[in-house]
Protein backbone atom coordinates (compact mmCIF):
# COMPACT_ATOMS: atom_id res chain seq x y z
CA UNK A 1 0.00 0.00 0.00
CA UNK A 2 1.27 3.45 -0.92
CA UNK A 3 2.16 5.68 2.08
CA UNK A 4 -0.16 8.63 2.60
CA UNK A 5 -0.86 11.58 4.86
CA UNK A 6 -4.32 12.88 5.79
CA UNK A 7 -4.85 16.52 4.89
CA UNK A 8 -7.82 18.86 4.80
CA UNK A 9 -8.56 19.75 1.19
CA UNK A 10 -8.73 23.31 -0.03
CA UNK A 11 -11.79 24.74 -1.74
CA UNK A 12 -9.93 24.50 -5.07
CA UNK A 13 -9.08 20.81 -4.52
CA UNK A 14 -12.69 20.07 -3.59
CA UNK A 15 -13.94 21.81 -6.74
CA UNK A 16 -11.54 19.78 -8.89
CA UNK A 17 -12.81 16.52 -7.38
CA UNK A 18 -16.41 17.69 -7.75
CA UNK A 19 -15.98 18.50 -11.45
CA UNK A 20 -14.09 15.29 -12.23
CA UNK A 21 -13.78 12.19 -10.10
CA UNK A 22 -17.03 12.60 -8.17
CA UNK A 23 -18.91 12.30 -11.47
CA UNK A 24 -17.34 8.86 -11.91
CA UNK A 25 -17.59 7.77 -8.26
CA UNK A 26 -21.26 8.60 -7.58
CA UNK A 27 -24.57 8.48 -9.47
CA UNK A 28 -25.84 11.93 -10.51
CA UNK A 29 -28.79 11.67 -8.08
CA UNK A 30 -26.37 11.45 -5.13
CA UNK A 31 -24.30 14.54 -5.97
CA UNK A 32 -25.39 17.64 -4.10
CA UNK A 33 -25.21 21.10 -5.70
CA UNK A 34 -21.70 22.54 -5.50
CA UNK A 35 -23.09 25.78 -4.05
CA UNK A 36 -24.55 23.89 -1.06
CA UNK A 37 -21.20 22.25 -0.29
CA UNK A 38 -19.34 25.55 -0.62
CA UNK A 39 -21.75 27.38 1.70
CA UNK A 40 -21.42 24.67 4.34
CA UNK A 41 -17.59 24.73 4.03
CA UNK A 42 -17.53 28.48 4.59
CA UNK A 43 -19.67 28.08 7.71
CA UNK A 44 -17.27 25.45 9.03
CA UNK A 45 -19.96 22.74 8.90
CA UNK A 46 -18.46 20.74 6.05
CA UNK A 47 -14.97 19.22 5.96
CA UNK A 48 -13.18 17.61 3.01
CA UNK A 49 -10.19 15.39 3.72
CA UNK A 50 -7.85 13.51 1.43
CA UNK A 51 -5.42 10.63 1.75
CA UNK A 52 -2.51 12.34 0.03
CA UNK A 53 0.58 10.94 -1.66
CA UNK A 54 2.28 14.22 -2.48
CA UNK A 55 -0.27 16.12 -4.60
CA UNK A 56 -2.14 12.94 -5.54
CA UNK A 57 -5.47 12.38 -3.75
CA UNK A 58 -5.64 8.61 -3.31
CA UNK A 59 -8.93 8.72 -1.41
CA UNK A 60 -11.26 11.45 -0.22
CA UNK A 61 -13.91 11.88 2.43
CA UNK A 62 -16.37 14.76 2.62
CA UNK A 63 -18.42 15.06 5.77
CA UNK A 64 -20.92 17.31 7.49
CA UNK A 65 -19.63 18.14 10.95
CA UNK A 66 -21.46 19.77 13.84
CA UNK A 67 -20.79 19.93 17.56
CA UNK A 68 -19.92 16.34 18.48
CA UNK A 69 -21.48 14.61 15.47
CA UNK A 70 -20.56 14.07 11.83
CA UNK A 71 -21.96 12.45 8.71
CA UNK A 72 -19.84 11.15 5.86
CA UNK A 73 -21.32 12.68 2.74
CA UNK A 74 -18.93 11.19 0.18
CA UNK A 75 -16.16 8.61 0.48
CA UNK A 76 -14.26 7.18 -2.48
CA UNK A 77 -10.92 5.72 -3.49
CA UNK A 78 -9.12 6.61 -6.70
CA UNK A 79 -9.82 3.95 -9.31
CA UNK A 80 -6.14 3.03 -9.71
CA UNK A 81 -5.72 2.61 -5.94
CA UNK A 82 -8.75 0.39 -5.30
CA UNK A 83 -8.01 -3.02 -3.83
CA UNK A 84 -4.73 -1.86 -2.28
CA UNK A 85 -6.08 -1.33 1.26
CA UNK A 86 -5.92 2.46 1.07
CA UNK A 87 -9.66 2.89 1.68
CA UNK A 88 -9.68 0.92 4.90
CA UNK A 89 -6.46 2.53 6.12
CA UNK A 90 -7.84 6.01 5.40
CA UNK A 91 -11.06 5.26 7.29
CA UNK A 92 -9.16 3.93 10.28
CA UNK A 93 -6.78 6.92 10.27
CA UNK A 94 -9.73 9.31 10.26
CA UNK A 95 -11.45 7.36 13.05
CA UNK A 96 -8.32 7.37 15.23
CA UNK A 97 -7.36 10.96 14.35
CA UNK A 98 -9.60 13.76 13.10
CA UNK A 99 -12.87 12.08 14.19
CA UNK A 100 -11.63 10.76 17.52
CA UNK A 101 -13.68 11.94 20.48
CA UNK A 102 -16.83 12.65 18.47
CA UNK A 103 -20.11 11.55 20.03
CA UNK A 104 -21.10 9.82 16.80
CA UNK A 105 -19.98 9.64 13.17
CA UNK A 106 -22.57 8.33 10.72
CA UNK A 107 -22.17 7.05 7.19
CA UNK A 108 -24.71 6.26 4.45
CA UNK A 109 -24.40 3.17 2.26
CA UNK A 110 -26.71 2.32 -0.64
CA UNK A 111 -29.25 -0.24 0.54
CA UNK A 112 -28.53 -3.51 -1.33
CA UNK A 113 -32.21 -4.51 -1.12
CA UNK A 114 -33.12 -1.58 -3.39
CA UNK A 115 -30.69 -2.42 -6.21
CA UNK A 116 -32.19 -2.42 -9.69
CA UNK A 117 -30.47 -5.63 -10.82
CA UNK A 118 -28.15 -8.43 -9.68
CA UNK A 119 -25.00 -6.61 -10.78
CA UNK A 120 -25.92 -3.49 -8.81
CA UNK A 121 -26.89 -5.64 -5.82
CA UNK A 122 -23.44 -7.26 -5.89
CA UNK A 123 -21.71 -3.86 -5.96
CA UNK A 124 -23.80 -2.61 -3.04
CA UNK A 125 -23.22 -5.82 -1.05
CA UNK A 126 -19.44 -5.50 -1.55
CA UNK A 127 -19.53 -1.87 -0.45
CA UNK A 128 -21.52 -2.73 2.69
CA UNK A 129 -19.14 -5.60 3.54
CA UNK A 130 -16.17 -3.24 3.12
CA UNK A 131 -17.55 -0.85 5.73
CA UNK A 132 -18.55 -3.60 8.17
CA UNK A 133 -15.13 -5.23 7.75
CA UNK A 134 -13.54 -1.91 8.70
CA UNK A 135 -15.40 -1.70 11.99
CA UNK A 136 -18.53 0.27 11.13
CA UNK A 137 -21.71 -0.72 12.94
CA UNK A 138 -25.19 -1.10 11.44
CA UNK A 139 -27.57 1.25 13.30
CA UNK A 140 -30.67 -0.43 11.73
CA UNK A 141 -31.82 3.03 10.56
CA UNK A 142 -32.70 3.58 6.90
CA UNK A 143 -33.45 6.79 5.04
CA UNK A 144 -34.24 8.08 1.55
CA UNK A 145 -32.29 11.16 0.46
CA UNK A 146 -32.87 12.67 -2.99
CA UNK A 147 -34.67 9.45 -3.94
CA UNK A 148 -31.82 7.12 -2.92
CA UNK A 149 -32.39 4.64 -0.08
CA UNK A 150 -29.53 4.31 2.41
CA UNK A 151 -28.66 2.16 5.39
CA UNK A 152 -27.07 4.26 8.12
CA UNK A 153 -23.86 2.95 9.67
CA UNK A 154 -21.82 4.35 12.56
CA UNK A 155 -18.04 4.58 12.83
CA UNK A 156 -16.56 2.99 15.97
CA UNK A 157 -15.79 6.25 17.78
CA UNK A 158 -17.95 5.11 20.71
CA UNK A 159 -20.98 2.90 21.45
CA UNK A 160 -23.38 2.51 18.54
CA UNK A 161 -26.17 5.06 19.13
CA UNK A 162 -29.68 3.60 19.54
CA UNK A 163 -31.99 3.98 16.51
CA UNK A 164 -34.02 6.92 17.83
CA UNK A 165 -30.86 8.86 18.69
CA UNK A 166 -29.37 8.00 15.30
CA UNK A 167 -32.49 9.35 13.57
CA UNK A 168 -32.34 12.57 15.61
CA UNK A 169 -28.64 13.17 14.88
CA UNK A 170 -29.05 12.28 11.21
CA UNK A 171 -31.88 14.81 10.84
CA UNK A 172 -29.89 17.47 12.69
CA UNK A 173 -26.90 17.04 10.39
CA UNK A 174 -28.95 17.36 7.22
CA UNK A 175 -30.95 20.31 8.52
CA UNK A 176 -27.66 22.12 9.11
CA UNK A 177 -26.82 22.11 5.40
CA UNK A 178 -30.27 22.17 3.78
CA UNK A 179 -32.98 24.83 3.64
CA UNK A 180 -36.10 23.61 5.53
CA UNK A 181 -38.18 23.15 2.37
CA UNK A 182 -35.48 21.07 0.69
CA UNK A 183 -35.01 18.98 3.83
CA UNK A 184 -38.76 18.35 4.07
CA UNK A 185 -39.04 17.31 0.42
CA UNK A 186 -35.76 15.42 -0.09
CA UNK A 187 -35.05 13.63 3.21
CA UNK A 188 -37.24 10.84 4.57
CA UNK A 189 -35.99 9.07 7.71
CA UNK A 190 -37.85 5.81 8.22
CA UNK A 191 -39.35 5.40 11.67
CA UNK A 192 -39.24 9.13 12.44
CA UNK A 193 -42.55 10.89 12.75
CA UNK A 194 -43.09 13.99 10.62
CA UNK A 195 -43.49 16.27 13.62
CA UNK A 196 -40.26 14.92 15.15
CA UNK A 197 -38.35 15.75 11.98
CA UNK A 198 -39.84 19.24 11.86
CA UNK A 199 -38.89 19.96 15.46
CA UNK A 200 -35.36 18.56 15.34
Amino acid sequence: MQPFTVEELTLAQMRTLYAGRMREDFPPAEIKPLSAIERAMRRGEYVCCGAMAGEDILSYAFFIKLQGIALFDYFAVKKEARGTGIGGAFLQTLTAGRLRGMDAVLLEVDDPSCAEDAEERNIRDRRLRFYLRNGLMDTSVTAVVYGVQFRILALPVGPCPPPDETRRMYAELYRAVMPPKIFASKVLIHGMKTQEVALT
